[in-house]
């Protein structure tokens, strides 16, 4: 064997091959001890490494966490406070807006359902209260609210001259309470469309008088009603609307216990009878007894008359009688009376 070299041939020898051996081993021995150190040292500094990283974590959590809490709980205060705050407000506004929503309801309901007639309950008792003074008729107004021209809150009376078949209101007196209601301040659809009064019987259809008077006195208003209420509770109401076409219906009656009323007071509508109410007894027939003398004789000092005075049912020689000195107009609104309403004598006894 020999090595070319620059166009010469030099032998090469036992000798060289040995060395070049050797060599190769000794870099392979090196580089397999330098790699097994290498290992073993980046093994131990990442050991150390590692457990002083995380002393020094331990040591440096433990101020921070302590740190950490006491912010948390003055972040918590008025947190807390801004949540607590905004949940009252949400609640309030959601309150607020279910009432409205319940409101709105009621008034839509009220819109789209049949029309009725509703009292309060201070009001009824007034008006039962009126009708059970006396075996006559009484009459007045209804009083309403502004938004809910329906829903009657008082009966009011004015002068009036009553017996057992007619009303006849003074004029003085009717124009006087309007001029009153209009100074407080309300308009006449609040006063002056809604017509109350009562039967003595037990029949609450309005009369050929009742139905004359109410086209008289309410034809020429846009919308009115009659309102009758029998001593045996029935009740009778009529809307009549001449707007448009015009026309009338029967709607219903009702105690409304859904707002806030009034106690009843007696002694001011007992006052307020004895002030408006004059009583015609030229004739009666359905006289009225009292339980006891007592109460018949308290009756009589809080009304300074004879208003609960017993009464006898007229013979039929004194009913002719009265009947004879009447009027013409009177005997004929009283004859009128008694073809309508059979509750002026007992059923029974009349002969077919």
């Amino acid at each position: 064997m020999c090595i070319l070299m620059i166009g010469k041939e030099y032998p090469v020898t036992t000798a060289d091959i040995r060395l070049q051996a050797m060599s190769a081993i000794t870099v392979k021995i090196v580089n397999a001890t330098i790699a097994a150190s290498a290992r073993r040292i980046v093994r131990f500094a990442t050991q150390q490494y590692a457990w002083d990283a995380a002393l020094n974590a331990r040591i440096a959590s433990n101020p921070y966490v302590s740190v950490a809490q006491l912010l948390a709980l003055n972040v918590k205060k008025p947190f807390v406070r801004i949540v607590l705050l905004k949940k009252d407000y949400v609640n309030n506004v959601k309150n607020k807006e279910r009432k409205i929503a319940m409101k709105n309801k009621k008034k839509n309901q009220q819109r789209y359902q049949r029309p009725s007639l509703r009292f309060s309950p201070t009001a009824w008792a007034k008006l039962l209260f009126m009708r059970d003074v006396t075996d006559n008729e009484v009459g007045g107004f209804g009083i309403t609210e502004a938004e809910d021209l329906l829903f009657v809150t008082d009966f009011d009376l004015v002068k009036q001259k009553v017996t057992c078949v007619s009303i006849s209101f003074e004029d003085e007196s009717v124009a006087d309470f309007f001029e009153d209601q209009v100074e407080v301040g309300r308009q006449p659809e609040q006063f002056a469309r809604l017509w109350l009064h009562t039967h003595p019987g037990s029949s609450p259809e309005p009369s050929g008088t009742d139905e004359s008077t109410f086209a008289r006195v309410f034809g020429s208003c846009d919308w009115a009603i009659m309102f009758i209420v029998a001593q045996n509770g029935s009740t009778f109401a009529r809307l009549r609307f001449n707007a448009g076409p015009g026309g009338e219906v029967k709607i219903p009656v009702c105690v409304d216990y859904s707002y806030e009323f009034d106690a009843a007071d007696f002694e001011v509508w007992k006052q307020q009878y004895k002030a408006n109410v004059i009583e015609d007894h030229t004739f009666s027939l359905t006289g009225r007894s009292k339980k006891d003398s007592k109460k018949q004789e308290d009756d009589m000092e809080i009304f300074g008359g004879n208003a609960f005075e017993e009464t006898s049912v007229f013979s039929s020689h004194d009913l002719l009688g009265e009947i004879d000195s009447m009027e013409p107009m009177e005997r004929e609104i009283f004859m009128e009376e008694l073809a309508i309403r059979s509750d002026f004598w007992d059923e029974s006894e009349v002969i077919l």
